[in-house]
């Protein structure tokens, strides 16, 4: 993988091999502070993340060949087009919805995960 970037993934480690992975993944990901994820480089409307919550479709997962963990989720978030936002600026904020799928890897040992923007 290349333009990796690492975040923990403890309790989805744990849950791994268990019904709810995908849940726990979507879960600890949605908790995950926005500006840990590639919202600003998969833009494809605005120019600014919008302060709403992100929300994550977790798409598969499954066993790499190395033995960690794998994942692709998609997130869907909003963006807006900000301007000067002048007291006479007549247009109005509006949040425009975008969406990004990352490819996620998951050490089996540690629960470090590296994730990656596809296009």
């Amino acid at each position: 993988m290349t333009d990796l970037h690492t975040i923990h993934l403890s309790r989805t480690l744990a849950a791994w091999s268990g019904p709810q992975r995908e849940a726990v993944l979507k879960q600890e990901l949605e908790q995950l502070d926005p500006g840990l994820l590639p919202l600003r480089a998969a833009m494809a409307q605005g120019n600014q993340v919008a302060a709403e919550p992100v929300r994550v479709l977790v798409l598969a997962t499954g066993e790499e060949g190395d033995g960690n963990y794998g994942a692709r989720v998609g997130l869907l978030f909003a963006s807006l087009i900000g301007g000067c936002q002048c007291a006479d600026d007549p247009t109005p904020l509006e949040a425009l919805p975008e969406y990004a799928e990352l490819e996620i890897r998951i050490d089996r040992q540690t629960g470090a995960a590296q994730w990656r923007l596809l296009d």
